[in-house]
Parts: C-alpha cells; sequence; structure tokens
C-alpha cells in the first residue's frame, strides 16, 4: 500500500479524490488544503506520489511542485498536476515545474487511476533509481558508528549499488575495517574541485565504493553545506545506497544531509553519556523525527540493560538493537568486514535484521 497526497483546497475534491484513493486504488490517502500544508506533510510523511491542484490560494500547485522537486526528501516522489485549465500552455508550464502527469479537471477517473498505477510502478519518473541516503550518527564516541557504517554498507552492496562516505573531520578509520590503503580523498576533492569528487572514490572487493576521509587532520578546508549537497548529489548519480559515517556533531554544514535522509540511525550505548548525548540528538532533531531510526549498541562484554529496559529509563522507543560481539576486534584486525568475515555472527545478524527493515516500504 503506498501513501498518495492529495493537495488541494476544494473540501468536494479532497472527499472525491480521498474516496477514490481509498475504494479504487487500495493506497492510503494524505489530505492536504494548501500548498503550505501539502509541503510539511510531502516532507514528514514521505509519499510515493501527489495528486497537487494548480489553483489555490497563496502557493500555486506549480509552486508546490518545483519545491517539491528541489528537496532531496521529494525529489523522486511521482507527481499528477489537476487544474481546471485545459491549455497546452498549461499542461507544458505543468512538466516544466516538475510535474509527471497532467489532467485536466472534470477529472476522467480511469485515467486518474491508470496513472497512478503507472506511477508507482515506475517509482514516479523522476523517482527510477532514487537513492537512499542512510546517515549513521552518535554524538558520543566510542559506541560503534565506524562498525555499524562499515558492515551495514557492506550489507547493502548485496542489494545494490552503495557508497560509504567517511565525513570524519579527524582521520577516519573505514579504510581499516575495510582493509584498503587510500592514495584518494574526499579533502583531495576540496582542494581541487576540477575533477569530480566520484574520481577519489575507492572500491572494495565486495563492490562497495569508499570516499574516504583524509588521514592526517586539519590539512584540508572543510565542507560548507553546498559542497556537501554536490558530493551528495555526485554519490547518488549511480547507487541505491549512500550510507555516511557521520563525525560526532551536528551543525549546519550536515544539514543537507539529515534533510535528504530516508532514515537517520541514531546510534546510542546505555552509559550515562551515551544516554545524555542520545536525548540531546533527539531533541535536536525533533523536526526530523519520523525518520530516524534508533539503535541501542551494546559495545562491552559486561552485563548490560536490555533494550527494553533502556528504552523506558530513556522514554525512547528503540527500532533495532545490536548485541556486543567478540568476533568484531577479530575481523578488524585482519582488515575484513565482520559482514564477510562471519556473516552468521550475533552483530551480523542483528545488522541484518535492520536492514529488512529499512528495507521495507
Amino acid at each position: 500500500m503506498a501513501r498518495i497526497l492529495i493537495i488541494d483546497d476544494s473540501p468536494d475534491m479532497l472527499a472525491m479524490l480521498r474516496m477514490f484513493v481509498e475504494r479504487r486504488t487500495n493506497h492510503e490517502p494524505l489530505l492536504a488544503r494548501s500548498g503550505g500544508e501539502g509541503l510539511a506533510m510531502a516532507f514528514d510523511k514521505r509519499p510515493e506520489l501527489a495528486l497537487v491542484d494548480v489553483m489555490m490560494p497563496g502557493m500555486d500547485g506549480y509552486e508546490v511542485v518545483r519545491r517539491l522537486r528541489r528537496d532531496r526528501r521529494t525529489e523522486g516522489m511521482g507527481i499528477i498536476i489537476l487544474t481546471a485549465r485545459g491549455q497546452i500552455v498549461d499542461e507544458e508550464a505543468a512538466l516544466k515545474a516538475g510535474a509527471d502527469r497532467y489532467l485536466s479537471k472534470p477529472v476522467n477517473m480511469e485515467t486518474l487511476g491508470e496513472a497512478i498505477v503507472e506511477l508507482l510502478e515506475r517509482g514516479g519518473a523522476h523517482g527510477a533509481g532514487r537513492t537512499a541516503l542512510l546517515p549513521v550518527v552518535s554524538l558520543k564516541g566510542g559506541v560503534g558508528v565506524t562498525t555499524v557504517a562499515v558492515n551495514l554498507a557492506v550489507l547493502l552492496q548485496q542489494v545494490g549499488p552503495t557508497v560509504l562516505w567517511d565525513l570524519s573531520p579527524t582521520s577516519g578509520h573505514t579504510p581499516l575495517f575495510l582493509g584498503l590503503h587510500p592514495k584518494t580523498h574526499w579533502g583531495l576533492y576540496l582542494r581541487d574541485s576540477r575533477q569530480p569528487v566520484t574520481a577519489q572514490l575507492q572500491t572494495h572487493r565486495c563492490g562497495l565504493r569508499l570516499l574516504c576521509a583524509p588521514l592526517v587532520p586539519g590539512t584540508y578546508s572543510g565542507f560548507d553545506p553546498g559542497t556537501i549537497t554536490t558530493v551528495l548529489q555526485a554519490l547518488s548519480a549511480d547507487a541505491s545506497f549512500v550510507v555516511v559515517d557521520m563525525p560526532p556533531t551536528l551543525s549546519p554544514v550536515t544539514a543537507p544531509i539529515m534533510d535528504g535522509a530516508e532514515r537517520i540511525l541514531l546510534l546510542s550505548g546505555d552509559d550515562p553519556p551515551s544516554i545524555q548525548s542520545t536525548l540531546a540528538t533527539l531533541q535536536a532533531l525533533q523536526s526530523r523525527q519520523e525518520r530516524i531510526f534508533t539503535i541501542h549498541n551494546t559495545v562491552t562484554p559486561e552485563k548490560r540493560p536490555t533494550t527494553e529496559t533502556l528504552g523506558q529509563l530513556m522514554r525512547v522507543r528503540f527500532d533495532g538493537s545490536l548485541p556486543y560481539d567478540s568476533n568484531q576486534a577479530l575481523a578488524l584486525g585482519r582488515g575484513v568486514p565482520l559482514a564477510l568475515a562471519k556473516a552468521d555472527s550475533p552483530l551480523v545478524l542483528g545488522l541484518k535484521e535492520i536492514v529488512q527493515r529499512l528495507l521495507r516500504p
């Protein structure tokens, strides 16, 4: 079942389209009575398709479509423009704004149903090959962010082409986990952007591509939000998944990653500093809470609180949990990702469950 957003200022049109979506297409309708309300709902709920009226007070449908296409969270969704205007120039304006289809009112419901089926099957004309951006983050070090990011990326590579971006500003460690000896990294791109950032990618034997961090910290200028966006677009061009090993900080520079993320994987330990950092992160990312996937990661062999107990203590719903796994230290010493070295180990089995949940529609 897909979610279909209906944006129209007419109560009668909303009621009719809602009934059509529920009864004739068996999908879930989301209703918005203005362009602004529709955008907020689209960014929050991430529907697969939108039906957008053109003539609305405040923000018209063309502007709604343009904003949906500009935002990474919604750039690939299917969009059908519905309007009482039926001239050729109106159709051209709709398609130029970024709509996939243009239907004039009164709407032929059979034609609308066919367009919905076609766009959902194709993932939207703009949505074919849409990349899932998955940052892995914790504001506290030592909770296994790199371990999870590397092994998650290896598992996702088995599903589709995946890029792992090590965004550490202080000498990233992802190459150690993969047994790579990188000669290129994103610092070289920042120094000379005439070369595409994809020229700095390293390829692991499993097919996973890695954008390394500079080994020597402080030797290259940092990112700005515009450059972050440019790099994301380049990495997403031919990847199904982009996993980002995030630094332990939140800032305007990394906001494009959080804004464009399919899911934000937030790792938490169970010690007091980790609990404090997790709660602070949840508060800072409150506007993105629908996309946060919270994971309890156990990194020590001592007896620790269960995920259920920790969730009750923190008043947080954990979406996944990962057990301590002594095999990880052995795999790191060999420079082989645990997901390849021992696919049936407890940590990898836990990550496989998380991958399955992430891949669900």
